[in-house]
């Protein structure tokens, strides 16, 4: 199999995936309510994805979500969910639209979605993304100059209007997770969005997991708008938990 590991460029996407707030509010365009779990077939094993507590799976039931969160996925990466909480959803299907302050996502590699990740293998991307953090989470790196104009890009042609995104150096808040098949980091970063509609600014809280799952290496996304302090143990907590139903769910 293709090795996960030494892939530092593609390392630079997947940091500013965690930091990178999707802006604009999302419009009503329900199809189907999501079920509490979904199932995803990963070359010969099914991984089951519950839903936290208190969310829905929203990309299969709104399609201005799923566009949003796939054109600023890393270029390489299937985005396979999406959760809001029930509140938003209930906002969309009756046609208000809404502000993203709370939200997660699971992505996958494409190139190693049906291939075993052994244990070793798991130790070691996580040592080299912590030998690699510095330049990983250098916001003036010109990999991350790139994914950064490449998502102002898409999500340009999306809204059919200029956007323009700017992220300040990130907060690396430090490991938080670190049980076996886990490994959690947490940034803070500020963000200004610029469109013909106005300006957005607003500060985020977001985590980045790594998750071994039945021999499958998946990415677990979780943001919050930061208030306070408190966003951040709240984030932190809930990231614990809603991993360990994953685990407990395959």
């Amino acid at each position: 199999m293709k090795s996960p590991i030494r892939e530092s460029k593609r390392m630079s996407a997947i940091l500013l995936s965690i930091i990178f707030l999707v802006c604009a509010s999302a419009t009503v365009d329900a199809q189907t309510r999501a079920v509490e779990g979904t199932i995803f077939q990963m070359g010969q094993q099914r991984i089951t994805i519950p839903a936290p507590d208190g969310f829905e799976e929203a990309s299969s039931q709104f399609k201005s979500i799923k566009d949003r969160f796939t054109v600023t996925e890393a270029t390489g990466n299937e985005v396979l969910a999406v959760h809001l909480p029930k509140s938003d959803c209930d906002k969309l299907r009756s046609g208000v639209a809404i502000d993203l302050n709370f939200y997660t996502k699971i992505s996958v590699r494409e190139s190693v979605r049906a291939s075993d990740l052994s244990p070793p293998q798991f130790a070691r991307l996580i040592s080299e993304f912590r030998g690699a953090s510095s330049k990983i989470m250098d916001i003036n790196s010109p990999e991350t100059k790139t994914n950064l104009a490449r998502m102002n890009r898409n999500l340009s042609e999306l809204n059919q209007q200029e956007v323009k995104i700017d992220l300040s150096q990130p907060v690396n808040l430090g490991e938080f997770d670190t049980r076996p098949n886990i490994y959690s980091v947490m940034l803070l970063v500020n963000l200004k969005s610029k469109t013909a509609d106005g300006d957005v600014v607003k500060v985020i809280v977001g985590s980045l997991s790594y998750v071994r799952v039945k021999q499958r290496l998946i990415y677990v996304y979780t943001y919050r708008e930061y208030k306070s302090t408190n966003d951040i143990e709240v984030l932190r907590d809930f990231t614990k938990q809603w991993i360990g139903q994953i685990l407990a769910a395959n």
